[in-house]
């Protein structure tokens, strides 16, 4: 037999508790690393986020002409 025991959340307005939002932290840490990685040969260290297409296209076209 199981039984559940509903303890709304305190902390926000509408009692919800966080259910795995950990497993998603380095998600972004490693898609910049890896955009990073794919752009050194350019030169380029470091790029703003949102790492969009657009950005990214215009930081090797910035990098070409250095």
């Amino acid at each position: 037999e199981m039984a559940f025991h509903e303890v709304p959340c305190q902390s926000n307005p509408i009692g919800v508790k966080g259910a795995g939002e950990g497993g998603t932290v380095g998600a972004t840490p490693a898609v910049i690393s890896a955009i990073l990685d794919a752009l050194g040969p350019y030169g380029v260290t470091d790029i703003e986020m949102p790492a969009t297409s657009q950005r990214i296209w215009e930081t090797i076209k910035k990098a070409q002409m250095n």
